[in-house]
C-alpha cells in the first residue's frame, strides 16, 4: 500500500481568455423537432480500451463514459420492454448516514460485479446478478456528496472526505492512498475520473455545508497507478481570493469533468462565498469583481493542467449558481461545419452550449420558474428561483442529439445580508426537458411531483430520472410519453447505471415522512 501526502499547491499559469458576450435566453415554451447531432466518439487509452472492452455492458465511469453523456445502447431495455423492468434484488445500504442520507452517487458495472460508495465512503461489490454482497472496504469518513467510484486500468478509484485511493477490485485491498487536504480545511465529495492513467479529483472549499474562510477548490491530477502527483489547479484565479482570504473562498468541483479526444478536460466549477453577502459586506462586497474562476466552464490541457479557455455563467454570484454539473462531449453543425461542442448547466437553472475549441458560446436554455435571479438583492428578503437548492442539481444525459435536463423549482428567501439557509425540501418540485443539442430548442417538456435529483441516464430509446421522494420515472426519449414508474423505499438524490438488462437505482435519502429503507434495487426485464 502507498501512502503520501500531496501539498495543496497554487500554480501561476499563463491563462487566455475569450470574449464572452451574453447571449439571449431560449424560451422553454419553445418547441423544435430538429434532428440532432451524433455523439462524438471520445478515446480511451489503449489499457483502459483494454479493460473497457472486456464486457461491452459495463458501465464503468460514473457517467457511463469521457464525454459524459449517460447514454447506452448496450442494453437489451428500450422502449418496448421497459414496462417489463421489476425488483430482481434489493442490496441494504448500511453504515452511519449524513444528512444527505446513505448514496448520493452513481454506482458503476464491471464485467459481473457492481461497484458502489456509500456517504459515509465505504466501498462495496456486489455480485450483478444476485446482489450478494463479495466484499467491503469502509473507510469511515462521512461525505456530503456526490461522491462515487470509477474503474480503469485494472483498478477501483474513489475518493474519502480528505483524500483518493485506488482499491484492487477483486478483493477490495488498498494499493495505495493520497490525503489531499487536512480536516476541516474543506473536503472531497466529486468522483474521481480517469483517462490515460491519470485519476482527478478536487476539493471543495466547505465542511458539511460550512464554508471555510480562506479555502479554495484545487484539481488534482494523479498517476492512476501510484496516486503520485501530475498536476494540480487551482480553482480560484491567481489564488488571491478576491481581496478577502479571511473572509472569502470558493470553487472546486462537484461532479466528474469530461475529457476530449484532443487532449483537453473540461472541469465545471462552483460558487463563491460568502453569499448573498455580511451585514458588513452586503451582496458579496468582501469579494468585488466576477470572482474567476467560480461558476465557470475552465477548459485545461489534459496533460499539463494549463488553461486553455474558459466561460463564466454567473459572475459574482450571490445565489448558490454553481455551474457544477458534468459537462457533456458531442458534436454539432456549427455554421454548416460538424464542430466539437460542449454542454454544460448548474443551479443558476440554465444549460450552455460552446464550442469545445475556443469556447465560442453558442446557446443557453433556461429551464424551471425564474423569479429574483439575477443582479444585486435588496436590503428586504425577496423570494429568488431558482433558490439554493435549485435549478440543475444533478448530471443531465444526452443520446441521438437530445440533452435531458432534470432540474428542480425549490424557492428561498434572500437579501443583501443573508438567507442561505437549507430549504423546506418538501415544498420543492421539478420536471425533465429535451432539448435540441444543436440548438437549445426544446422538445419536450414533463413536470414532476417533487425535486429531480435523479440525474437523466438514457437506455436506447428511454430516458430515467427520479424525484427526491423516491419515484423513478421511464420516459420515451422522442415524445416525453411515460412508459414505465416505480417508487423506492427511500428517497433518491443518486443516479442510476444501465448494464445489461438491468437498471441499478440508489435510493438513500431520507423520506418526507415515515421511515425511510435505503437500498441499492435492480431492476430487470
Amino acid at each position: 500500500m502507498i501512502v503520501s501526502k500531496f501539498p495543496n499547491a497554487r500554480p501561476r499559469v499563463r491563462r487566455k481568455r475569450l470574449t464572452a458576450g451574453r447571449i439571449a435566453l431560449t424560451a422553454v415554451a419553445v418547441l423544435s423537432l430538429v434532428v440532432g447531432p451524433a455523439i462524438a466518439e471520445v478515446r480511451p487509452s489503449a489499457a483502459e480500451a483494454a479493460d473497457f472492452g472486456r464486457n461491452p455492458r459495463d458501465w464503468a465511469l460514473s457517467n457511463g463514459d469521457l464525454a459524459n453523456t449517460r447514454a447506452t445502447t448496450r442494453t437489451p431495455i428500450n422502449s418496448h420492454n421497459v414496462k417489463d423492468l421489476k425488483v430482481k434484488w434489493r442490496l441494504p445500504l448500511e453504515g452511519k448516514p449524513t444528512f444527505a442520507g446513505h448514496m448520493a452517487s452513481n454506482p458503476i458495472v464491471v464485467g459481473d460485479t457492481v461497484y458502489l460508495i456509500t456517504l459515509d465512503s465505504a466501498v462495496s461489490a456486489v455480485d450483478k446478478e444476485t446482489g450478494k454482497l463479495r466484499w467491503k472496504h469502509e473507510f469511515n469518513s462521512p461525505s456530503v456528496g456526490p461522491n462515487g467510484v470509477a474503474y480503469a486500468n485494472g483498478l477501483l478509484f474513489g475518493t474519502t472526505f480528505t483524500g483518493a485511493f485506488a482499491l484492487d477490485p477483486k478483493t477490495g485491498r488498498t494499493v495505495w492512498s493520497r490525503e489531499l487536504i487536512a480536516a476541516g480545511q474543506g473536503g472531497i465529495d466529486v468522483a474521481p475520473q480517469v483517462y490515460n492513467g491519470t485519476v482527478v479529483v478536487s476539493t471543495v472549499p466547505s465542511t458539511f455545508g460550512r464554508y471555510v474562510p480562506g479555502a479554495m477548490g484545487t484539481v488534482y491530477a494523479l498517476d492512476a497507478a501510484t496516486g503520485a502527483p501530475k498536476w494540480d489547479f487551482n480553482t480560484v484565479k491567481d489564488g488571491d481570493l478576491w481581496g478577502h482570504p479571511e473572509i472569502n473562498n470558493g470553487g472546486g468541483l462537484w461532479y466528474a469533468p469530461a475529457v476530449d479526444s484532443h487532449g483537453r478536460i473540461f472541469l465545471s466549477v462552483g460558487n463563491p462565498a460568502p453569499m448573498p453577502g455580511t451585514p458588513e459586506y452586503p451582496n458579496g462586497s468582501s469579494r468585488p469583481g466576477p470572482n474567476l474562476y467560480t461558476n465557470c466552464l475552465v477548459v485545461l490541457d489534459s496533460s499539463t493542467g494549463k488553461v486553455l479557455w474558459y466561460q463564466e455563467t454567473a459572475p459574482h454570484d450571490l445565489r448558490d449558481y454553481d455551474l457544477q454539473d458534468s459537462p457533456i462531449i458531442t458534436t454539432a453543425k456549427v455554421g454548416g461545419v460538424r464542430t466539437e461542442i460542449v454542454l454544460v448547466a448548474g443551479k443558476m437553472g440554465k444549460a450552455f452550449a460552446y464550442r469545445a475549441d475556443d469556447g465560442k458560446p453558442l446557446w443557453t436554455l433556461s429551464v424551471g420558474t425564474h423569479l429574483n435571479d439575477e443582479g444585486p438583492l435588496p436590503n428586504e428578503p425577496v423570494t429568488v428561483l431558482p433558490g439554493v437548492l435549485g435549478g440543475v442539481e444533478t448530471p443531465m444525459a444526452l443520446a441521438d442529439g437530445r440533452l435531458f435536463v432534470p432540474w428542480v423549482d425549490q424557492p428561498s428567501t434572500l437579501s443583501a445580508t443573508g438567507g442561505l439557509g437549507y430549504p423546506d425540501v418538501a415544498k420543492g418540485r421539478g420536471g425533465l426537458t429535451a432539448a435540441d443539442a444543436t440548438t437549445g430548442k426544446v422538445l419536450w417538456q414533463r413536470n414532476l411531483p417533487q425535486m429531480a435529483l435523479g440525474a437523466a441516464t438514457v437506455a436506447n430509446d428511454v430516458v430515467f430520472t427520479a424525484t427526491y421522494d423516491g419515484q423513478i420515472f421511464g420516459f420515451r426519449t422522442s415524445t416525453g410519453e411515460l412508459l414505465w414508474k416505480a417508487t423506492a423505499q427511500a428517497g433518491i438524490n443518486a443516479f442510476p447505471a444501465v448494464s445489461g438488462n438491468l437498471l441499478l437505482v440508489g435510493a438513500g435519502a431520507p423520506v418526507l415522512s415515515g421511515t425511510a429503507v435505503p437500498e441499492l434495487i435492480a431492476y430487470s426485464l
